[in-house]
């Protein structure tokens, strides 16, 4: 497993940007991302088994995408991670980091829940 304890889950200051930015719809683009997310968590799975790069690497791009707007710091780095390794056609090798990814979520999720005192 790669060290996903090592850094911030969520970046403070983009968080409240974005919450600032969103107002009342912020709580709705939430439970948005974390389903999102759960659906190419599980996309992913079947990419990395199907040995599928390209959709790996689309996954992997949409995850760090969305994870950089709500400062999902571990989210988005290892979104990265995992788009690059399939950019070298690695897919097939990254089962745990893909389960790093489902770890992550579920921390970001603990954390912004605590923010938002739910």
């Amino acid at each position: 497993m790669t060290a996903i304890t090592d850094d911030e889950i969520i970046n403070t200051e983009q968080f409240e940007d974005m919450r600032d930015l969103l107002e009342e719809d912020f709580v709705d683009l939430i439970q948005v991302y974390f389903n999102d997310c759960r659906r190419r968590i599980t996309e992913l799975r079947q990419a990395q088994q199907e040995e599928d790069n390209a959709k790996g690497f689309e996954l992997a791009h949409a995850l760090k995408g969305a994870s950089v707007n709500l400062g999902a710091t571990q989210m988005t780095r290892l979104g990265s991670q995992l788009q690059e390794l399939c950019r070298e056609h690695l897919i097939s090798e990254q089962a745990p980091l893909i389960e790093d990814i489902a770890i992550a979520l579920q921390r970001a999720e603990q954390d912004i829940n605590q923010r938002l005192g739910q």
